[in-house]
């Protein structure tokens, strides 16, 4: 089996058609006006600048990422060339090697987010939803990692502040909440970890992604370095270029993570069309 793996440095040049937009490569924490007096905020500064430290010790040759304590999430699909997602054998929580691990980055099969979105996407006006959207341009196998929702990383408290000013505003909220339950080891089930990005004025591609009720990418979290997870975009099947990626904004992974994506208000029509369509999109108390 030939396998090809770049460089493990980010690679994303894709922009904003919006010049009034800051794109990123990666979630960035935000600023708030209370931040030097906020506990909350600064707990969430402490996350965000704090590093994982449980690397794996994979320096056995050939690299057998399949008995990694972090791999066995992704595998290699010879067709296209490149590291899918692993639907049978890919864990609720995904981490991801990194530079803290022994594993030779050129050869291990567990970095794959952290390598930046993939090629061949492009914002368009879509005509379906009446707003921007995002296309693919290449056919892309069930499992292929599109793109992180990458933006600015908000405490509760910012985001309600953020919500309000939305809803007064009839400005658009791509607020996305994702709750992880009891995500470490003998924990409650009221132990909740909840991670909230909003990329309205800072973000990456990912903003553009629409909801579907029957989507054909779908959000899973993941981990490299970081306590905070990247929520990152899958295809749920095989896509063919031309085709509009979305996702369901209420859609996480089953018992362990739940997730509760309010990027609309309460009472917004759902415009995918599709058969199971619920008529209005998803929305979350907070």
């Amino acid at each position: 089996m030939e396998i090809e793996l770049n460089a493990f440095d980010i690679c994303d040049d894709y922009e904003h058609i919006d010049p009034s937009l800051c794109y990123v490569l990666e979630n960035v924490l935000s600023t708030q006006v209370d931040a030097d007096h906020c506990e909350e905020y600064q707990k969430l500064k402490q996350s965000f600048n704090s590093i994982l430290l449980n690397g794996c010790e994979c320096i056995q040759e050939p690299h057998n990422c399949s008995v990694c304590s972090h791999g066995g999430n992704y595998k290699w699909n010879a067709q296209f060339r490149e590291l899918v997602l692993d639907s049978e054998r890919s864990k609720e929580l995904i981490y991801e090697c990194s530079s803290v691990c022994r594993c030779d980055p050129y050869k291990c099969l567990n970095r794959l987010v952290q390598k930046g979105p993939r090629r061949g996407l492009n914002i368009i006006n879509s005509k379906l939803y009446g707003s921007k959207g995002l296309i693919t341009t290449e056919d892309i196998p069930g499992g292929g990692y599109i793109c992180e929702y990458a933006g600015e990383i908000l405490t509760r408290t910012e985001a309600i502040r953020r919500q309000k000013t939305n809803e007064q505003s009839s400005l658009m909220n791509y607020i996305l909440f994702l709750n992880e339950h009891n995500i470490a080891k003998h924990t409650t089930a009221s132990n909740v970890l909840t991670t909230i990005i909003d990329p309205s004025k800072r973000g990456n591609i990912g903003r553009y992604l629409n909801h579907s009720c029957d989507p054909n990418c779908e959000m899973r979290s993941v981990r490299v370095d970081c306590p905070i997870p990247k929520i990152c975009i899958f295809s749920k099947r095989f896509v063919n270029a031309g085709e509009e990626l979305c996702f369901h904004y209420n859609e996480g992974c089953t018992e362990i993570v739940k997730a509760k994506y309010p990027v609309k208000f309460k009472g917004t029509v759902c415009l995918c069309g599709s058969p199971n369509c619920s008529r209005y999109l998803p929305t979350a108390n907070i």
